[in-house]
């Protein structure tokens, strides 16, 4: 039974006994407002009707109130008041998931309140699509709280990788914009960790963190300018070989877990050539033009 249907029959009683008063109560004010759809009316209805001492427990009350809000939610365009509003009607539905000790409600408090906790990761995202990527963790963030509010003990391991894998995606597109800007190679470089801490087989972060390292140390090399002295030329050389360092162990690994990829073996080939290391360089060369191309679908 829909959340509408189940309220108008519980509130049936109420507003049959407030008929015959002045002042019918604000649940049922509130009912018949979000029904009509004056959703503002039935908000300050409803948001009267939990202050008062005849609702402030009532879990009917609070899950029309959660309700109300999540529609309003839906109305609105993303930004902070709907965030704002999101958050209202999570802890409305929580409240009455709490009071509801008989369960009559809580099916349709849990629907709600999913639906609303998706609504976080999808726009965290969208958030990161659109490279704003401090929203997109802030929302993040909100997902893994609103999820483990209701479920303490949600397995959020696959959602982690696969929003941190994302994030450092972007953040590596931010650093290739501007590569003389290192705070976003940084940054990368630790979404790319999030993800292996949690999933140190994750093909994805193994190779995109490979290949992240073996680009700052390229570009730390073409920085070399003609009139540079010795000693700074070969500081930025231990600089850029300390980098291609970095990347073989991560490379080796991405080459480890799907051997018949050839951009790990092309990427080898290059880190190998870069550490002046001309077998192995040569080695993986051989094997990237033996294996066929369609190995890279």
């Amino acid at each position: 039974m829909n959340m509408l249907r189940l309220l108008s029959i519980a509130l049936f009683a109420l507003l049959s006994a407030t008929t015959v008063m002045a002042q019918p109560d604000l649940l049922v004010e509130a009912l018949r407002s979000y029904q009509s759809g004056e959703l503002m009316k039935a908000r300050l209805l409803v948001d009267e009707a939990v202050e008062t001492p005849a609702h402030s427990q009532d879990p009917e009350a609070w899950l029309l109130r959660g309700f109300i809000y999540k529609d309003l939610f839906k109305g609105m365009p993303q930004g902070t008041e709907a965030d704002k509003i999101r958050d209202e009607a999570m802890n409305s539905l929580v409240n009455s998931l709490n009071l509801d000790e008989a369960g009559t409600y809580r099916d349709n408090a849990v629907q709600a309140y999913d639906y609303l906790t998706r609504s976080c990761f999808n726009e965290a995202a969208k958030s990161l699509s659109e490279s704003q990527e401090q929203r997109a963790m802030d929302l993040f963030g909100q997902f893994k709280r609103a999820t483990l509010r209701r479920d303490p003990g949600a397995d959020l391991k696959a959602k982690e990788v696969e929003f941190h894998n994302a994030l450092g995606t972007v953040l590596t597109k931010r650093f290739n914009q501007d590569r003389e800007d290192t705070t976003w190679f940084f940054k990368a470089v630790e979404a790319y960790q999030e993800v292996m801490k949690l999933e140190p087989e994750n093909y994805g972060a193994n190779y995109n963190l490979a290949t992240l390292y073996y680009n700052r140390g390229v570009f730390e090399i073409r920085a070399i300018k003609a009139e540079d002295d010795i000693p700074t030329i070969q500081q930025i050389q231990e600089a850029s070989k300390e980098y291609f360092q970095k990347a073989l162990p991560y490379m080796l690994k991405a080459h480890e877990l799907n051997p018949n990829r050839r951009e790990t073996l092309l990427g080898l080939e290059g880190i190998y050539y870069s550490l002046q290391d001309t077998v192995n360089s040569d080695k993986f060369r051989e094997l990237y033009e033996m294996m066929p191309p369609q190995n890279d679908q």
